[in-house]
């Protein structure tokens, strides 16, 4: 059983898209983008790898509890291990590496019998006038023949996901979004508060 969803939103912004591919790249120095994600509960750096870095986070690499996601009979508390990357066209990239889950419900233990595969990934890129937004996700559960759901039950848990993922792509644009707007804001009061420091100084 495979579920796949898509998802794309694009907001009108202000500001060039070189000062948007900017303040994309800015985003990839800290966990912005990782908590932006609605579904995000709550993140971390991950541990560095090799066991070297006494607890220091690794660069461009998150750990987060995602929230539950409630299908029927099923109840499933996934934590995931997300990358940010830097895209060369000055977009920004967050990638779902590995997702451990921990089931809860009636079909807990026939879930614990199959490993569920997790690939997301959402694009953020700077556009005329706009930012956009494009998500990928997909779920793949090696079911058995003798899988006792029924079908109908099983094509609930589909579309729940599709909303899931729009939604979540919709909600983490405005907050990237808004992000940028806060900052235009701080710098641009930033820049009159100077412009009247000087005046000051020219007075005097």
């Amino acid at each position: 059983m495979v579920w796949r969803a898509e998802a794309a939103a694009s907001t009108p912004i202000r500001g060039g898209a070189a000062d948007v591919s900017s303040f994309l790249d800015s985003l990839a120095d800290s966990d912005f983008i990782v908590r932006a994600d609605d579904s995000v509960v709550s993140c971390e750096p991950a541990a560095r790898q090799g066991g070297g870095g006494g607890g220091e986070g690794e660069a461009g690499r998150y750990v987060a509890a995602i929230a539950p996601l409630r299908l029927p009979g099923l109840t499933v508390r996934p934590t995931a291990f997300i990358r940010v990357d830097r895209l060369s066209d000055g977009g920004l990239r967050y990638t779902t590496e590995r997702v451990d889950n921990a089931f809860e419900g009636s079909f807990r233990g026939l879930a614990e019998r199959v490993t569920p595969t997790i690939t997301a990934a959402t694009t953020l890129r700077a556009e005329e006038r706009c930012l956009a937004a494009e998500a990928e996700f997909e779920l793949t559960m090696p079911l058995p023949s003798w899988w006792p759901i029924p079908a109908p039950a099983m094509d609930a848990g589909g579309a729940l996901i599709s909303r899931l993922v729009e939604k979540d792509t919709r909600v983490s644009l405005e907050r990237v979004i808004g992000e940028y707007e806060a900052r235009r804001g701080a710098a641009a009061a930033g820049g009159a508060e100077q412009q009247q420091g000087g005046g000051v100084r020219a007075d005097e």
